[in-house]
């Protein structure tokens, strides 16, 4: 396998990718936080699948654009909602197929805010170690227990602050930056996952291949967690169950530990349904754990 080319310090050549849905708003905030960062080109995946929110998108972005942000903006617009693990590997394989690819990928979700010399900052930490393949800054958010990135624990399917027995470490997709050599020609993310658990999968993924992934701790994104999504919603429920599900087998060892892995986090994620349906007043959870074993086409708030 041949090595990596390094790239120059100093010539790096940097684009964003943020996923919009329905949140032209919130895209365009996030946009004009990368004002003044070292990004070529930012490109916005419209997984919105609605031609008014397309529209108010189109609107709001041609302000940022009128504002001179020094990038080049490009707006993609699939004719599906892709989730956001394929939305990622979509835009991936749009810009790798393009005359002037680039070297790095920042993956910032829409919600976000980027804080100063966030890209400069985490452009560092592979400069300083060949070796890395992923950095992640701080998560500044309402939940300070994930400012430094989530542990899972494998049987129970628990997100949690800190290292334990059956727990593995994994940065949350809200902002990554990821190095060309880490993209293979199906992407980056499992695609099995629609939304929710693409990211603990790659966490482990790369854990087991021995790929370094670490925090700039000197870098940092605002993050409202939560508050975008009705945790009581089908989509929600439906989603993150599955989710939980799917991990059963991406996270094990060996396939002979599957049944044991399964039997615990049912038993967990059957607990977690039984008291969300008493905390909303709805049988949305325990529903959604009957369906969540069927790939339901479920792409609508």
């Amino acid at each position: 396998m041949p090595l990596p080319i390094p790239i120059p310090v100093g010539s790096e050549n940097v684009c964003a990718i943020i996923l919009d849905y329905f949140g032209a708003v919130k895209t365009q905030q996030c946009v004009l936080s990368l004002v003044g960062q070292r990004v070529k080109t930012v490109y916005i995946l419209d997984n919105s699948a609605s031609e008014h929110a397309s529209s108010k998108l189109a609107e709001n972005v041609a302000n940022v654009i009128d504002s001179n942000p020094g990038f080049e903006i490009k707006i993609l617009k699939p004719t599906k909602n892709l989730g956001f693990g394929r939305g990622v590997n979509f835009v991936l394989s749009y810009d790798r197929q393009s005359a002037l690819p680039h070297d790095y990928y920042l993956l910032l979700n829409n919600d976000a805010i980027a804080g100063p010399n966030l890209i400069t900052t985490m452009l560092a930490e592979f400069n300083k170690d060949a070796s890395v393949s992923l950095v992640a800054p701080r998560v500044v958010s309402n939940e300070p227990g994930r400012e430094f990135g989530i542990w899972y624990h494998r049987y129970f399917g628990l997100l949690l602050s800190r290292a334990g027995c059956g727990r593995f470490h994994y940065f949350t997709g809200c902002c990554l930056l990821l190095s060309r050599d880490l993209i293979t020609p199906s992407g980056i993310f499992d695609e099995s996952f629609f939304m929710y658990g693409e990211d603990a999968e790659l966490g482990w993924r790369l854990t087991r291949l021995g790929k370094k992934t670490i925090c700039a701790s000197n870098a940092f994104v605002m993050h409202e967690y939560g508050p975008s999504i009705d945790r009581a919603s089908f989509f929600y429920e439906y989603h993150m169950t599955r989710g939980h599900l799917l991990l059963t087998s991406k996270t094990s060892m060996h396939p002979i530990e599957i049944p044991f892995l399964l039997f615990l986090k049912l038993m967990a994620i059957t607990v977690r349904a039984t008291v969300r349906c008493c905390r909303h007043r709805t049988f949305t959870p325990i529903y959604s754990l009957l369906v969540a074993w069927l790939p339901l086409r479920v792409d609508k708030i």
